[in-house]
């Protein structure tokens, strides 16, 4: 099982600590496929992992390298930023399993710039359902 790790806010943290019963919650999955090419060059692929947590109004989208695959259960490992209150929060496991679910569009752009406007779009997209979304770039796209 792969798992992941997700820094989030404060709210979002405690929000997922009332929620979490089991290291289970209600939630959607899908895989968001962009492809396209700059102008002048080759058509590239970005898969874009997103996982919508309805009753806790959150959302993360991440990347993963190459040679890393989600079977079907993920384990997501949530914390937040140590407070004044509480030096070292727990750590939040969630597992889910991921759906086949696929969801295709398309941007004229290098992958960091497919990255770039597919995670505003999402972001823009939750916040009109008050919901936050956190996008995590486990490929290293960010890095090129």
């Amino acid at each position: 099982m792969l798992n992941i790790g997700c820094l989030v806010v404060n709210e979002d943290y405690d929000r997922l600590k009332s929620s979490i019963v089991e290291n289970k919650l209600p939630h959607f999955t899908y895989t968001l496929t962009v492809t396209g090419a700059p102008e002048g060059g080759t058509s590239t692929t970005l898969k874009l992992y997103v996982l919508e947590l309805v009753s806790s109004n959150l959302s993360i989208g991440f990347t993963l390298p190459p040679d890393k695959e989600i079977d079907k259960d993920l384990e997501i490992i949530f914390t937040t930023q140590p407070t004044a209150d509480v030096k070292m929060p727990e750590d939040l496991k969630l597992i889910c399993e991921f759906s086949d679910e696929k969801k295709d569009t398309q941007y004229a752009g290098e992958n960091l710039e497919k990255l770039e406007y597919i995670g505003y779009s999402l972001e823009k997209f939750y916040e009109t359902k008050k919901a936050s979304f956190y996008l995590f770039d486990y490929e290293g796209i960010t890095k090129l």
